[in-house]
């Protein structure tokens, strides 16, 4: 492993400052070259001078990454790189402890906090991880501003990551590993073993948002199981398993799209690299807290997956990856005479079969009803202008005919895919579990609440229009008394549900446009979207008091036995443990005491239990000085 005895690493803005080379940090860095920025022989101010300097030259130092050390078979050793952005510091403390309880010794875990300038907010991450021991490798770094949304502090993660670590394993913030996740990881990997992705799929421990848990797991429930996804998968963030050599010849993350894990995905592919979804659950996030969130946090989505579909012909793909080039996206592939990680050159038949998985998943979540919404205003448009300049029944009515046509074959196709869905992902952590009709039903609903978003809201892609990267707040903060029900009723989507009112009021037997069959269609669609709307109420209100769906998860005090057991050596010794400060002096001494009883090894006879409340290692742990900084 690398040496890098400081935990924590931040930097302040000021002119000759590391933050100063972050902002302009471009997301790929030269060829067959990583940064080097954690130099332990350098204290705090020699190491902003000496960047600083570098800076100014407009080079880096940089260190050669051998193909040599690429080819070389190693040991399984992952790095788990959290990208953070004003999270919540205790929510992000638990996912850290998450990855404790499983992580091996020669695994790292990387927190990036990045854009953020709220000092309360990462500070009690700095602190924490600070106090835990170096041998755990924890590490923290915080940076003001990068460049590139997400992309730009994976690729800081990238080289910031020890050299040692095989596999990059993207964590969200709020996502805690289960107990098996590490051996889930291993063992995927060593099942697929040629494979650059490996994805797991995204699960949620709120169990009040029933139908927002059912349509946001139906992706990988039934449509990314789905033969053709599966073996092609795109990326989808979190417990994203992701060889580090491929990726670096890749040229590490791109941000041409604000979904840099499908891009990514894509890129790969494009390449002649393998990926694989792995339908196993091994961590569990938090549902967005607000409809708002979840449109939010939809809309980036959309807009994100239509980047990467609306430039998936700008350029012609690639046959094969040399893992020792890490170029630009812009720039031109070199070849490399080591090709021991050339991929094969795909037919046109694995073009195609690529194509056509690209194509679902980049448009799970879109649906292109927007002409006939855009053709439904116009048929009501000229209902009005009928009361002015005369117009015949049937230039109204043949419009609106093709529009109902065409929503009806958009919630029918929905409808049966939601029929269709065994739920595999949930047995696994309730066997007991039991996807009924009426909940299907119910899920679907809550799916047609994102029709309007999902048929207009990636429009602007179709002219190059940029939209900012959007985090979702993981926050769960009332900032009024207006209640949750009328909250959600506010910002859900209406547009479908007001055209499909007027066009009920304008072809009722009351006016000169009726028509039975478009007055029933109106009033049906019309009761769709009422019942979304109360279905999305429903789940949104009971947010409010949700409790966690009891699945497996490990507790503070296990995980402290599980991280330091890992490091059991030929003599017992008493291990010094951090404790939550609402333990007192006395349990802690006792949690001690146990724990060396049944310690018959250890490698860390260095460390000595504190006598104060905070049991803590004060050995090997360096801190920066508040004058250093």
């Amino acid at each position: 492993m690398s040496n890098r005895p400081l935990n924590f690493h931040t930097i302040k803005n000021d002119k000759k400052s590391v933050n100063t080379i972050i902002k302009d940090f471009k997301p790929l860095l030269p060829n067959e070259q990583m940064l080097t920025l954690g130099n332990p022989s350098l204290d705090k101010p020699a190491l902003n001078t000496y960047i600083s300097d570098i800076h100014k030259s407009n080079t880096y130092k940089l260190d050669k990454l051998s193909s040599d050390k690429l080819n070389t078979q190693k040991q399984v050793a992952l790095s788990f790189q959290i990208m953070t952005r004003a999270e919540p510091p205790e929510l992000v403390i638990e996912t850290i402890k998450s990855l404790l309880a499983v992580k091996k010794p020669q695994d790292e875990i990387l927190i990036v906090d990045n854009n953020n300038q709220e000092t309360h907010l990462y500070q009690p991450l700095a602190d924490y991880c600070n106090k835990l021991h170096p041998k755990l490798n924890v590490h923290f770094y915080h940076v003001d501003s990068v460049k590139g949304y997400k992309a730009g502090a994976l690729n800081l993660a990238l080289q910031l990551m020890d050299d040692d670590c095989t596999h990059i394993v993207v964590v969200d913030s709020d996502y805690q590993a289960l107990p098996h996740a590490r051996a889930a990881i291993a063992n995927a990997i060593a099942t697929y073993p040629k494979h650059t992705l490996l994805q797991f799929p995204q699960f949620y421990r709120s169990s009040a948002q029933t139908e927002v848990q059912s349509e946001l797991n139906h992706y990988f429930n039934h449509h990314l199981l789905r033969s053709f996804n599966c073996s092609k998968a795109l990326s989808t963030g979190t417990f994203a398993v992701i060889n580090r050599s491929d990726l670096l010849a890749l040229g590490g993350w791109s941000s041409a799209s604000i979904t840099e894990d499908a891009q990514m995905g894509v890129k790969m592919h494009r390449s002649g690299l393998f990926s694989q979804f792995i339908p196993e659950v091994i961590s569990t996030g938090l549902l967005p807290h607000t409809l708002k969130d979840l449109m939010s946090q939809r809309q980036r989505w959309i807009y994100g997956n239509m980047q990467v579909l609306s430039g998936y012909f700008s350029s012609a793909p690639a046959s094969k990856v040399d893992a020792t080039q890490t170029s630009t996206p812009s720039a031109s592939p070199t070849t490399s005479k080591d090709s021991s990680v050339f991929r094969h050159t795909q037919s046109m038949g694995e073009r195609l079969e690529y194509l056509r998985a690209h194509f679902s998943q980049l448009t799970a979540w879109v649906n292109f009803t927007g002409p006939f919404i855009v053709l439904h205003l116009f048929a009501l448009l000229m209902i009005a202008v009928s009361t002015v300049y005369p117009i015949s029944k049937a230039a109204v009515q043949l419009p609106l005919m093709m529009v109902y046509s065409g929503y009806a074959f958009f919630v029918i196709r929905r409808l049966m895919a939601y029929l269709n869905d065994k739920a595999p992902l949930n047995k696994q952590v309730n066997h007991q579990h039991q996807f009924t009709l009426k909940g299907k039903l119910r899920t679907w609903l809550m799916h047609l609440n994102f029709w309007e978003l999902g048929a207009l809201s990636w429009a602007p892609v179709l002219w190059g229009q940029n939209k900012p990267f959007n985090c979702t707040p993981k926050h769960n903060l009332m900032t009024d008394h207006t209640a949750p029900w009328l909250k959600s009723l506010m910002v859900a989507p209406k547009l479908l549900l007001l055209l499909n009112l007027f066009t009920a009021v304008m072809v009722s037997p009351l006016t000169d446009f009726y028509s039975p069959a478009l007055f029933v269609c109106a009033v049906s669609f019309l009761l769709l979207k009422v019942a979304s709307v109360m279905v999305a109420i429903n789940n949104f209100s009971a947010a409010k008091t949700q409790k966690p769906v009891k699945i497996a998860t490990m507790r503070s005090e296990q995980y402290i036995n599980t991280v330091t057991g890992q490091f059991v050596g030929p003599t017992p010794a008493k291990l010094a443990i951090k404790t939550t400060l609402e333990r007192s002096k006395l349990e802690a001494t006792a949690k001690l005491d146990n724990l060396a009883k049944v310690i018959e090894k250890s490698k860390l006879s260095n460390l000595e239990a504190s006598n104060n409340q905070q049991f803590i290692s004060k050995s090997d742990v360096t801190y920066f000085d508040k004058k250093q900084l």
